[in-house]
C-alpha cells in the first residue's frame, strides 16, 4: 500500500488540514456551511455578430434574424464560407471610447467591452477581493500566431494565462484570476466553477466572461474535418450539414447577495460535468454520458424530467453532435420538453458559447417566451425531440442548459426562477492515496525516485517517454498518435492508477480529472500553424489540429480508463496548488466525486521544458 496523507476534519464549520509532501507543510482554511450560499444573476452582456449588448442580440433573436453571413476573404479562408463575425469597425469604435485600441488585441477588446457593460448594469465591484474573475476560452489571442502578425505583440500574449492577466489589470481586480480552457462546454464550465465557488463561500460574488475569436486557424480546422456548413447552420435538422463557426463574447455576473440581483430572481440551481470516455473529436454515439451530467444536475436540482420547461441544447448542427444530443435527452426522459439551440442565429462561438446560450436561456426565464430554434424545418435525428419551431410565449420556471465538445467533454446546469438547490456540502475526510512527478527525464513516485529508468538528460522527451512507455510495459497503439502534451499526461496517469483498482471501488462517473496548466496546447498549435502559414503548401491537418485543445489529454486518460466523470482543465502560469486542491475538495463536500486525478501537467512552448505532477485523491466518507 502506498504512503497515504489525511486531510481530518476538525471542526463542524471551520476544517483545517495539513499535510506533509517532500518535506514542505500547506495549509488550508475551508469554511463549510451547513446551507450553501444561493447564487443569483446580476447582470450580463453579449457581443456578437447581432450585437454589442444583451438588449441588441435578444431583440434580433426574437425577431428571427441571423448574423451570420457568406464572406468572400482570402485573408481568412481560401474559399467562401458561412461565418458569424463581429463587426470590426464598430468593435474597434466602442473599444476606443473606454481604451487605446492600439494596445490591446481583437481577443482582448472583445472581452474588455463585454465586461465592462456588465459591469454598469449592477453594483458589483470587480476591485472587490470577495469578487472573483472568470476567463473562459478555446483558443485566446491564437491569431497572433499567423506569419505577419508575430512581432504585433509580445510573444507571451499568445498565453492564456497572459490574456486573464491583461483583463485582471485593465480592471484592477485584486485576485488572480481563475481562466478556463475546456474546448466548447468553457463556457458552460465556468459559470459551474464560479457558482461552486460562491456556494463554498469562497468568494460573494464572480464576473465570469467567455470570448473567442474567428482567425484561419480555428476555421481552417473545422474546415479540415469537413465540419463547415455550406450556409447558414440547421441545428437538429434533417438537412444540416455541419456547423458554422462565429465570434463574439459573454459575460454574466454571478452573486450571492439577492439585493444585488437583477429581478425576476434567476438562480443558477444545479450543474454537473463529464466525459464521453469515447472519442477525442467525436461524441458518444449513446448519449448516455451527457445523460450522466443532465441527471445529475437534475437531482441535485430536487426535480425531475417533468419540472423542466424548456431545454437551451448545445445543437451544433453536425451530424454526429445532435445526434447525441437528441438520445442523451431520451435518455433523461425529457424528448418531449420544448428545445432550442441558437446557433443558428449567432453561429458557434466556442468559448464564449455556454456563458452566451446561458444569457438568452435566461431571458425566456425572465419573459416566459421560447425562440425558434433557427434553421430547422423537419426532424433530422433519430431520437425525437420537441424542436421549438415558432416563438410563442409560455410559463417557464425550470431551465436546462446543456454542452459538449472534444475530448469527449459534457456538462450541464439547470437555472430557475422558484426553484432552489437540494445539494448540501458533506463534513469529508480525504487522503492522497499516490504522487507521481515526471519531469527532467526523471521519475519520482510519492516523492522517491524510480531507478529502474535510466535518467538521462540528453535525451528528448519523445525518446524518453518512450522508454518509460516500455519499462512499463504500457501496450496501447493510440499513445503514438498523440501530441507531447497528451503523452505526458496519458504516461504520469498510467504510472499513478498503477495497481490501483479504482471500480473496485467506484463507479465510472465518481471519478473525477481535474488538472492544471500553463502552455496549453501551444506547442502543437505551433505544429498546426505551420500547416496553413503558406497557401501553395496549403495542408490544414485535422490529425493535428484535434489536439490543439489542452483538454483533449483529459479526453485520453478518461479513454483509456473508461472515466466518465467530473472534468476541469484550469490554465495558470504557476501550479496553484492551493486552489487545485480546495476545488477537489468542494467535488468531494458536494458529491460530485469520491476521487479524483488531479494535478499540473505542463510541456512548455518553446522550450520543451516539461513537468507532470499528478495526485490521486480519495474521499474517504
Amino acid at each position: 500500500m502506498s504512503k497515504q496523507y489525511k486531510i481530518l476534519a476538525l471542526k463542524e464549520n471551520v476544517t483545517k488540514y495539513i499535510f506533509n509532501l517532500n518535506e514542505e507543510i500547506y495549509f488550508c482554511i475551508l469554511f463549510l456551511k451547513r446551507q450553501k450560499f444561493m447564487v443569483y444573476i446580476s447582470s450580463h452582456n453579449i457581443i456578437s455578430s447581432l450585437g454589442f449588448n444583451s438588449d441588441e442580440n435578444l431583440i434580433n433573436i426574437s425577431d428571427n434574424i441571423t448574423g451570420i453571413k457568406i464572406v468572400n476573404d482570402l485573408y481568412l479562408s481560401p474559399e467562401s464560407v458561412a461565418v458569424s463575425l463581429v463587426n470590426t469597425e464598430e468593435l474597434n469604435l466602442g473599444f476606443s471610447q473606454i481604451s487605446n485600441t492600439n494596445k490591446y488585441t481583437r481577443f482582448e477588446k472583445l472581452l474588455i467591452l463585454s465586461i465592462n457593460d456588465a459591469l454598469t448594469k449592477t453594483n458589483i465591484d470587480i476591485k472587490n477581493s470577495k469578487t472573483l474573475l472568470i476567463i473562459s476560452t478555446t483558443k485566446g489571442n491564437i491569431d497572433l500566431l499567423q506569419k505577419d502578425k508575430l512581432n504585433s505583440f509580445e510573444f507571451d500574449r499568445v498565453q492564456l494565462w497572459k490574456s486573464s492577466e491583461i483583463i485582471k489589470d485593465f480592471f484592477n481586480h485584486p485576485n488572480k484570476p481563475v481562466t478556463v480552457s475546456n474546448a466548447c462546454i468553457s463556457g458552460l464550465l465556468s459559470i459551474i466553477v464560479a457558482k461552486r465557488l460562491i456556494e463554498a463561500g469562497k468568494y460573494d460574488h464572480a464576473v465570469v466572461a467567455g470570448a473567442d475569436i474567428l482567425p484561419e486557424f480555428t476555421l481552417s480546422g473545422f474546415q479540415a474535418f469537413k465540419a463547415v456548413s455550406e450556409g447558414a447552420c440547421k441545428p437538429f435538422d434533417k438537412d444540416r450539414s455541419g456547423m458554422t463557426p462565429g465570434e463574439g463574447a459573454g459575460t454574466i455576473i454571478l452573486t450571492n447577495d439577492k439585493n444585488k440581483a437583477s429581478k425576476p430572481y434567476i438562480q443558477i440551481t444545479s450543474e454537473a460535468s463529464s466525459n464521453d470516455a469515447n472519442h477525442i473529436s467525436g461524441p458518444s454515439r449513446t448519449g448516455e454520458e451527457l445523460a450522466i451530467s443532465i441527471n445529475k444536475s437534475l437531482k441535485e436540482a430536487g426535480i425531475n424530467s417533468q419540472n423542466i420547461d424548456y431545454i437551451s441544447a448545445h445543437g451544433t448542427a453536425t451530424l454526429f453532435n445532435d445526434e447525441m444530443e437528441a438520445k442523451a435527452l431520451k435518455f433523461s426522459g425529457l424528448n418531449n420538453v420544448p428545445v432550442n439551440s441558437i446557433k443558428g442565429y449567432l453561429g458557434h462561438t466556442f468559448g464564449a458559447a455556454g456563458i452566451i446560450e446561458t444569457i438568452v436561456a435566461t431571458d425566456s426565464l425572465t419573459k416566459n417566451k421560447l425562440y425558434k430554434s433557427l434553421g430547422y424545418n423537419e426532424q433530422g435525428t433519430d431520437s425525437k425531440i420537441n424542436i421549438i419551431t415558432e416563438n410563442r410565449e409560455v410559463s417557464v420556471n425550470n431551465i436546462l442548459k446543456t454542452a459538449s465538445g472534444f475530448g469527449g467533454c459534457n456538462a450541464s446546469l439547470v437555472i430557475s426562477k422558484k426553484n432552489k438547490s437540494k445539494s448540501q456540502f458533506k463534513k469529508t475526510e480525504y487522503k492522497i492515496e499516490k504522487k507521481v512527478k515526471l519531469y527532467n527525464n526523471r521519475l519520482f513516485i510519492n516523492d522517491e525516485e524510480v531507478k529502474t529508468i535510466e535518467s538521462n538528460m540528453n535525451l528528448s522527451f519523445s525518446k524518453y517517454a518512450k522508454e518509460v512507455y516500455k519499462s512499463y510495459g504500457i501496450k496501447y497503439p493510440k499513445y503514438y498518435k498523440m501530441d507531447n502534451l497528451s503523452k505526458l499526461a496519458f504516461l504520469s496517469s498510467e504510472i499513478l492508477l498503477k495497481d490501483i483498482e479504482l471500480f473496485k471501488k467506484y463507479k465510472e462517473d465518481e471519478i473525477a480529472v481535474i488538472l492544471s496548466n500553463g502552455s496549453s496546447s501551444l506547442d502543437t498549435d505551433v505544429e498546426y500553424q505551420q500547416t496553413i502559414n503558406d497557401r501553395d503548401n496549403y495542408f490544414p491537418s485535422p490529425s493535428v489540429f484535434v489536439y490543439t485543445l489542452a483538454n483533449v489529454m483529459i479526453g485520453e486518460i478518461c479513454i483509456r480508463n473508461k472515466i466518465k466523470g467530473e472534468n476541469t482543465v484550469f490554465i495558470s502560469k504557476d501550479f496553484n496548488k492551493e486552489f487545485i486542491f480546495d476545488y477537489v475538495d468542494i467535488l468531494f463536500k458536494t458529491g460530485k466525486a469520491k476521487a479524483c486525478i488531479t494535478g499540473r501537467v505542463e510541456y512548455n512552448y518553446p522550450n520543451g521544458n516539461y513537468d507532470a505532477e499528478l495526485y490521486l485523491l480519495e474521499s474517504t466518507i
